[in-house]
């Protein structure tokens, strides 16, 4: 006999537990498994599921098609003995005394498994509330005891006249007792004193009437029965709500029976569809007038309503759509009236189209204002309706996925449980799994919008992209790399599990197709600003988890050097790569002359959008109905400017160049820091290194204008120190410049003006101070040592 309940501090006994803990079965359900649990003493006996939750954290070590879902001994057998060899393996403490019962299918014993592997795998505990039951009678007692028991028990007449308040406590003494864990005894029955006589019971015999009216008459007759309730009950309720002071003036109901309350949707829309067709008198005569106007505009707006007209009658609803939320929540009729008119809309513009859009704003604004009113209503009538609509178009459109994914969350409950089972609806909806992942990865961003960081949630979506890395189809491999990005670039803690699986998308860098690698460069950059992050903290005291962190990096470097090699990549992925390597750069300075040599390679037009301060840019680089939207940020914001300035110099002595390109003094003038900012050594060195590649250019005519930027920048800079130091190193190169100028010898490169010579010596001078001073003496040395060339120029009139 069950008297109470306690909870559990040791682990429970198999027979103890009737049912699965709440949050033992939100994990299952997060796991996404291939059959529902029904039975879990009958669904988990031969061991497949268990192989199917173990796979979900161990992919590369558990291969479901060695295991089989079926019932006979033999397969129960294979199916367990290869889980116990992977417990043994990785060290779980899961016998054979634990999981033979659940083979057997003994009470509790599955549910007292999961429980275990709940905890193994998740780290966490759940409190057990156990039943308890009384000893069998006699089983919990000595001989002796029983006979006392008897021979205390009073005879019946006695027992009659006990009180109620000593058979309450006897029951209560019992209660305490069990609960600590107590034998009592039993209190003795009471005697049932013997009923009298039942006093019999007169039924008296149906009389029939007969019948003197017709068919047609009782039909009548009932239905003004019905009119007269139908009114009674509008006026009591009318009654009720004016008492209450909830009656709007002018407000009505439609008539007929079977509508509650709203108004028709249909009534609604006529006037906003006609009030924005009536500004077309073409479109006006078009329409069917046997029909009425919202549909027949509906069959029309494909071939004879002009698109313009078609977006502002969708935009008007739109705009009213508070207007249908009455009818439509009150009669669920009206909302599939609203779905079956305006979803073939969905089906016939392209997903460019402005129609298109414009219909997608208005469910999604309809689903919201819904959702306010009645969340759970709302997304039963998505799972019911909408679903099966819109999987068929979600399989055969790649491109209208992400628009249709935001219409679909528009009608879905922002909780954990409610996003799992319309994921599960919507898998059970579509055909092929490619087109559910897909799916997925427009999903998992409006997750974290939302700010739903459940643990389970997120390793649904970490499964599948782990699963969609290994599919022929590029566009599934792409949906999988953008998933682990997303969930690395917001979880730090599950950053660190991606990192764990560097094996299984790092070969994806010998992918031929460029979005795969462009995806993998994304990743790639994410997980090395979480490496870098880790290690800066230095959180990290496990020495194993260290040696898979640097190993994982070291992986993910070459990806990144070989991603940005050059070596037939798309300017795509290079750009893409630009864009995610520069927060890096920092901690991984050895991806620093890749980068710069590929910066400096990319067209020009691909380079401005990048160097250019107009903040992040987001494009779709390829016109496919699949193609990812990606995010360009400037670099200017992220990137170490001395440090690429400093890589370009060395690279550039290195390679011994006769000159520097345009696309050189882009980047350097890009790197130099604000005239308000002091330079320090490094900058110095910069120079150093860089300046008779600037003072070639100066004299360039193409270049001159970028090499003059750069020359003010220095020769003006503070502190004072550092300009003098530039202004001494420049002396010699200036003198061996202007000598060069001023020659005869024919060269056979194109010279600037000496207009332009002079014009920027004069702004330098006019500057005055060491600027001047340094400039005077360069001259009177180049009057000396160069007098021919120097009698050819004009700097007589200018320094005298």
């Amino acid at each position: 006999m069950t008297v109470g309940t306690s909870p559990a501090t040791v682990e429970p006994s198999a027979a103890a537990l009737s049912s699965l803990p709440r949050e033992v079965l939100k994990w299952l359900q997060s796991l996404d498994l291939s059959y529902s649990v029904r039975n879990v003493k009958r669904d988990f006996a031969n061991g497949f599921l268990i192989a199917e939750i173990f796979s979900r954290y161990h992919m590369q070590d558990i291969s479901m098609h060695t295991f089989d879902n079926g019932l006979k001994s033999t397969t129960k057998n294979d199916n367990w003995e290869q889980l116990f060899r992977f417990f043994r393996k990785h060290h779980y403490p899961i016998s054979r005394v634990d999981f033979e019962p659940v083979m057997e299918s003994q009470n509790g014993a599955a549910i007292a498994l999961l429980i275990r592997i709940y905890t193994l795998l998740t780290n966490r505990t759940v409190p057990i509330f156990l039943v308890e039951d009384l000893p069998e009678e006699g089983s919990g007692m000595s001989k002796k005891g029983a006979e006392t028991l008897l021979d205390a028990a009073s005879p019946p007449e006695v027992i009659e006249e006990r009180d109620d308040h000593h058979g309450r406590q006897d029951a209560y003494q019992i209660f305490q007792a069990a609960r600590q864990h107590k034998l009592a005894e039993r209190s003795v029955p009471k005697a049932v004193a013997q009923r009298g006589e039942a006093v019999p019971l007169e039924i008296p015999e149906v009389s029939a009437r007969s019948l003197n009216r017709n068919v047609a008459q009782m039909r009548v007759q009932q239905a003004q029965q019905v009119q007269a309730l139908q009114k009674s009950r509008n006026t009591t309720s009318t009654s009720q709500r004016k008492s209450t002071g909830q009656v709007d003036a002018g407000q009505t109901s439609p008539g007929g029976i079977g509508f509650v309350g709203g108004k028709p949707v249909v009534d609604v829309m006529r006037p906003i569809v006609s009030g924005v067709l009536q500004e077309n008198d073409q479109v006006m005569k078009s329409l069917d007038p046997r029909k009425d106007v919202v549909v027949s505009f509906m069959e029309l707006c494909r071939t004879h309503v002009p698109q313009p007209t078609c977006v502002r009658v969708f935009q008007a609803i739109t705009a009213q759509a508070h207007l249908l939320i009455d009818g439509v929540m009150k009669s669920p009729a009206e909302f599939w009236r609203v779905w079956k008119l305006l979803c073939p809309a969905l089906v016939e513009f392209s997903e460019r189209n402005p129609v298109f859009e414009s219909i997608v704003s208005f469910f999604k604004t309809l689903g919201q204002l819904m959702s306010k009113e009645d969340a759970p209503l709302t997304q039963q009538l998505l799972i019911d309706g909408m679903l099966p609509s819109l999987a068929p178009l979600l399989v055969e459109c790649p491109g209208k996925r992400e628009p249709l994914c935001e219409v679909v969350y528009a009608y879905t409950q922002p909780q954990v449980l409610s996003r799992l089972n319309v994921l599960r609806a919507l898998k059970e909806s579509m055909s092929q799994m490619p087109a559910y992942v897909s799916c997925l990865s427009y999903f998992l961003p409006m997750e974290i919008q939302v700010g739903l960081q459940d643990e389970h949630l997120l390793r649904h979506y970490q499964y599948y992209a782990l699963v969609a890395l290994q599919s022929p189809q590029p566009s599934v491999r792409v949906a999988g790399l953008a998933m682990l990005t997303e969930v690395s670039k917001e979880f730090g803690n599950f950053a660190h599990n991606v990192l764990h699986e560097t094996d299984t998308f790092c070969n994806l860098v010998a992918d031929d197709w460029w979005e795969v690698q462009g995806q993998l460069m994304l990743l790639t950059g994410c997980l090395l600003e979480h490496a870098a992050s880790v290690q800066a903290e230095g959180t990290s005291a496990d020495k194993d988890l260290e040696a898979i962190r640097k190993t994982a990096e070291q992986r993910l470097l070459s990806v990144a050097e070989e991603l940005m090699s050059l070596k037939g990549r798309s300017k795509v992925v290079i750009q893409i790569g630009l864009c995610s390597l520069a927060k890096v750069l920092r901690p991984y300075p050895q991806l620093l002359p890749g980068y710069v040599a590929a910066l400096v390679q990319q067209p020009a037009q691909f380079r401005h959008r990048i160097l250019e301060h107009q903040g992040s840019i987001r494009k779709r680089y390829s016109i496919g109905t699949s193609s990812r939207v990606y995010e360009e940020c400037c670099l200017l914001d992220y990137w170490p400017g001395v440090d690429i300035a400093r890589t370009m110099a060395e690279v550039a002595a290195a390679q011994n160049l006769p000159h520097l390109e345009t696309e050189h003094f882009e980047v350097l003038t890009c790197c130099l820091p604000e005239s308000s900012v002091d330079l320090d050594d490094t900058w110095l060195m910069v120079f150093e290194k860089m300046k008779n590649y600037i003072f070639v250019a100066f004299l360039d005519p193409v270049l001159h204008d970028l090499a003059v930027e750069v020359v003010r920048r220095y020769w003006l800079c503070r502190p004072q120190a550092a300009a003098q130091r530039a202004l001494d190193a420049s002396k010699k190169t200036l003198l061996q410049i202007l000598r060069l100028h001023y020659s005869d010898a024919a060269t056979g490169e194109a010279k600037i003006k000496e207009t332009a010579l002079v014009d920027f010596l004069r702004e330098m001078k006019e500057a005055g101070g060491a600027v001047a001073s340094m400039l005077q003496s360069v001259v009177d040395q180049f009057r000396e040592v160069h007098n021919v060339e120097f009698q050819r120029s004009t700097l007589a009139k200018l320094f005298g």
